[in-house]
């Protein structure tokens, strides 16, 4: 078994530092599930409910107003949009490290204002917007950071970070909170709050761990720099020097056939090709209903009737979780296209089972039916932990050329984001006045995701940044992608990048390089 183990692509193409760094970059991933988790959880408990709500005479019960729970949740999407604003400046000035201590300033200050708002919901509502232009900026950087350092034939494992520890962020804050309930005073959710504060202290803490992004040092001219950098990350050294030296000209390449800064350049050429396929994935991946699991799951069980519904929370995004280990392989042997399709096909079946479980109502379910639409809710963020979680993340993450990956990422997270805001505005009401029948419109994006991804999204796994630059620029039909050769310098990286002997590309990109000079 060991020796099948040690042929395998992940023990040969990962170290420790390549974990260690992948890991400490994924903070801002569990930043975002964890405040995800704590609002969502909190506004099913009683301190909060009676901090922030109003007093309901009819049910004598204290509750949360609809309008508070919409501008709550949904100037947490408003804060993200901030953050993905900033990205791309942040990001490419600063450049990927210190733009991580520029996330974490931004969350100690939210998170403060969130701990501290006694009495004050709007400055609660303050404390979210900051928190989140920080996630913002996190749900940028991290991709972004983690397809420029990763080997390609285990990118797709390395990107799945991003969504494993934002599904861990949120079990823990929905545990955390599930834990507190039996308190009575005011820390019953502020313990939680602050436990976001664990985000800033490990990237401060291990600054010093983190290098520079690789491919971004190349970008910038640094070559010495990123050859230093690439020789403490990969397993395969021996041709270091060279790779580098592919690297310098496939930029230069990029910039003589199409020099390419700004946004609006996303939607040019091949480049718009690129950016329907990223912003596709990440409008899509909200779309299909995760806001609602995330925000609004506790007061929908309450709807259904469940005393408890906290431990049901606690039960649906455990189980999301546990399940996220399985896509540190599937997404690089099942390929991006089949497990995004798998996944749509499955979401969309629990969605549709639970609107027609509750379309004639909730209120006289029996508690075999209520047990059902439980058991369908958990599946189904199991089947979008290993699907669609990590899914949108590492496609949007691998499609943008080098010249604008900044700027298309920023596109694809302001296309996810922008399309939570009305989710998360609208939903209450929506909820409110029919019920659970508002599964039908999250079940009915899932079809309209399998139509997107059969026709339009080709398949990226294994291949190299640079060999994906090549394959948009030859304008290959979505199917050609999965079998088409690359012959030019992206097929030369890849084979260095997998510790491939050979000499006669080597020697190539040495003549190209003296043709060059």
């Amino acid at each position: 078994m060991f020796t099948k183990w040690k042929e395998q692509e992940l023990y040969q193409d990962l170290n420790a530092r390549l974990i260690l760094i992948g890991i400490v970059s994924s903070m801002g991933a569990l930043g975002f599930g964890f405040d995800n988790g704590w609002w969502g959880s909190a506004l099913g408990l009683s301190q909060f409910q009676y901090k922030y709500g109003s007093y309901n005479p009819s049910t004598k019960k204290w509750a949360i107003p609809s309008n508070r729970t919409s501008v709550g949740t949904g100037t947490g999407s408003a804060g993200i949009i901030l953050g993905c604003i900033l990205a791309p400046f942040v990001t490419t000035i600063l450049g990927r490290k210190k733009s991580f201590l520029i996330l974490s300033a931004l969350m100690v200050v939210g998170v403060v204002l969130e701990a501290t708002a006694l009495t004050s919901f709007w400055q609660l509502v303050v404390g979210r917007i900051i928190v989140y232009s920080g996630i913002g900026l996190a749900s940028n950087l991290v991709p972004m950071y983690q397809s420029e350092c990763a080997p390609p034939r285990v990118r797709g494992a390395y990107l799945a970070l991003y969504s494993f520890f934002t599904s861990l962020g949120s079990f823990l804050s929905t545990l955390t909170v599930f834990l507190s309930r039996s308190r009575s005073d005011q820390w019953q959710y502020r313990v939680v709050i602050l436990c976001q504060l664990f985000v800033p202290l490990v990237y401060v803490s291990a600054y010093v761990f983190i290098p520079e992004s690789p491919r971004y040092l190349v970008y910038q001219g640094r070559l010495d720099e990123a050859e230093r950098v690439m020789r403490t990350l990969y397993n395969h050294t021996e041709n270091i020097s060279e790779e580098v030296q592919l690297l310098r000209l496939q930029v230069e390449e990029q910039q003589e056939l199409h020099k390419a800064a700004s946004v609006m350049d996303c939607f040019k050429g091949t480049n718009l090709r690129r950016t329907i396929c990223a912003m596709g994935v990440q409008i899509l991946q909200q779309a299909q209903g995760v806001s609602f699991i995330q925000n609004f799951i506790v007061v929908f069980m309450q709807q259904l009737g469940f005393s408890d519904s906290l431990r049901s929370n606690v039960l649906v995004t455990g189980c999301g979780f546990a399940v996220h280990i399985i896509t540190f392989i599937t997404f690089d042997k099942m390929g991006r296209r089949l497990s995004l399709i798998v996944g749509a096909c499955g979401l969309a079946a629990m969605m549709l089972g639970v609107g027609g479980t509750t379309a004639k109502g909730v209120q006289n379910l029996s508690t075999s039916a209520q047990n059902g639409c439980v058991a369908m809710l958990v599946l189904w963020y199991c089947i979008y932990g290993i699907t669609w979680g990590p899914g949108p993340w590492v496609v949007a993450a691998e499609v943008g050329t080098g010249q604008l990956r900044e700027r298309t990422l920023f596109l694809a997270s302001m296309g996810s984001f922008v399309t939570s805001v009305p989710i998360n505005f609208v939903n209450p009401y929506v909820q409110k006045a029919i019920s659970g029948s508002v599964t039908f419109i999250y079940g009915g994006f899932s079809l309209i995701a399998i139509a997107f991804i059969w026709f339009v999204l080709p398949e990226t796994k294994g291949r190299s940044l640079e060999e994906l630059d090549e394959m948009f620029q030859a304008k290959l039909s979505t199917r050609e992608f999965k079998l088409y050769v690359c012959t030019g310098l992206g097929a030369r990286i890849t084979k260095l990048e997998a510790g491939a002997e050979d000499e006669e590309n080597i020697e190539k990109a040495g003549n190209f390089h003296e043709e060059k000079a």
